[in-house]
């Protein structure tokens, strides 16, 4: 069986008309181009402000908690009697509880950001930070469930370890601050 292909027309397209057409899909190409720049940059810009946001955020709740705790942590007389120590360790284990609440919050929120090229440094020590803040937490409240078993080297080792943990998350937090400051400087430099 012999198949018949029909015959396309020739068409004829002049030197002028071939010009306009390839000068037309160059400017297709050229506006595609920087339309797809344009919603890149966009999106970056986004991505960073809401990142921004989440972590703006997670320093106004962590302020108030921060407030909370040391005005607990002031509360303490100087030469506290037994009856004194033991209301203190009571109304730490709350404190902290909340403590543990608000960091972990944040953690989830900040670390699930999408952050793209310089800011992720910034992205991850901050949630490192989250993560000591929240470790410290958790060990004030074993802290104050231990030295209310009366198990007071528990208790005592429980608060070093929460010491231990808050410097990691100050040195986290200056971790974070020097990764932000690249972040902008890099994002603030010429192409090259």
């Amino acid at each position: 069986m012999d198949l018949k292909v029909p015959k396309l027309p020739k068409i004829a397209i002049g030197r002028r008309k071939a010009l306009i057409a390839a000068g037309a899909v160059v400017a297709l190409i050229a506006v595609a181009f920087i339309g797809w720049t344009l919603f890149v940059d966009y999106t970056k810009e986004e991505q960073v402000a809401t990142f921004s946001g989440h972590v703006a955020a997670a320093e106004a709740d962590l302020a108030l908690v921060s407030e909370k705790i040391a005005v607990h942590l002031y509360s303490l007389p100087e030469n506290p009697s037994i009856a004194e120590c033991d209301a203190y360790m009571r109304d730490l284990a709350p404190l902290a509880e909340y403590g543990r609440g608000v960091t972990a919050h944040h953690r989830q929120v900040v670390g699930a950001d999408l952050v793209l090229g310089p800011y992720a440094g910034a992205q991850s020590a901050y949630v490192r930070a989250l993560d000591s803040l929240n470790r410290a937490f958790s060990l004030w409240t074993s802290a104050a469930a231990a030295y209310d078993a009366q198990a007071y080297t528990a208790a005592k080792n429980a608060l070093a370890g929460a010491d231990e943990a808050w410097k990691e998350y100050a040195a986290a937090i200056d971790d974070y601050e020097q990764e932000l400051q690249t972040a902008e400087r890099e994002e603030e430099a010429p192409p090259a």
